[in-house]
């Protein structure tokens, strides 16, 4: 794994923290209530870093699945361990932590208008801080084990040996707090080139 002297991890810090500051406004202007989101920490990663970042190869993980077209292409998956999933839909929801039990319609549908509102804040972030033109695709609701998750999305990327950026993503309201795991996988040419432009 890289070290965070890696200046496109410092860049990619400052996107998630603005884009972080962008997605906690929209989601308490969508849910009529203050939740605030955090980024503890960017790290750049391979496939297996980031499945042990969520509970490891054969864990269930629930969450939204985002495209990036436009100047740079990639990929944009914000997943959590079920337990959590459940967790950030009741924090989502105003209800007590346990009151979601599956991973019904219902708790999916949050969760991916979730991953809608943090990827975009993302993808937005990032094109104004390398000022270029990037669009967010709607959100796939994504749930399968890790491993699955992470071959099938990133199966290009990883092929050509890129790596994925990782950004822990911490929602918290006045009752509690859960966490989730914010992946960046631009695809290899552009990798580079946002790497030229970090430098």
């Amino acid at each position: 794994m890289q070290a965070t002297a890696d200046p496109l991890v410092i860049t990619l810090t400052a996107v998630a923290r603005d884009g972080a500051i962008r997605a906690g406004r929209g989601l308490s202007g969508l849910m009529g209530q203050e939740i605030a989101i955090h980024v503890p920490s960017v790290r750049m990663g391979t496939k297996a870093d980031a499945c042990d970042a969520v509970g490891g190869e054969e864990s269930v993980v629930l969450g939204a699945y985002l495209g990036i077209s436009g100047d740079i292409t990639g990929h944009v998956m914000l997943i959590f361990p079920v337990a959590r999933a459940l967790e950030c839909v009741d924090l989502m929801c105003g209800q007590p932590t346990g009151t979601t039990t599956e991973p019904d319609e219902l708790a999916q549908s949050a969760i991916g208008e979730l991953g809608n509102i943090v990827g975009s804040a993302f993808v937005n972030a990032l094109a104004d801080r390398v000022n270029l033109i990037l669009h967010p695709s709607p959100p796939t609701i994504i749930n399968d084990m890790a491993i699955a998750l992470v071959q099938s999305v990133y199966a290009e990327v990883l092929s050509q040996g890129g790596d994925v950026a990782m950004i822990d993503t911490v929602f918290e309201d006045q009752t509690g707090r859960t966490a989730g795991l914010l992946i960046i996988a631009p695809d290899p040419v552009c990798l580079d080139r946002l790497r030229a432009m970090a430098a």
